[in-house]
């Protein structure tokens, strides 16, 4: 972890840090609003896979 703090009461609240807990939802809602797109090459290896190994029937 690195710290950057002007102030005393800064530091004290990034060394408090770890002690904090998110709910599933909070870590979600996180996820949601900082994945990066995926870049190329990723992307594309990604969607020829879908192709050769297909999700089998919900019904199968």
């Amino acid at each position: 972890m690195i710290i950057g703090a002007k102030t005393p009461e800064q530091l004290a609240e990034n060394l408090a840090s770890p002690d904090v807990t998110l709910t599933e939802d909070e870590v979600a809602r996180l996820k949601a609003v900082s994945d990066l797109p995926a870049e190329y090459p990723g992307w594309m290896l990604e969607r020829q896979a879908a192709f050769r190994f297909p999700e089998p029937p919900a019904d199968a």
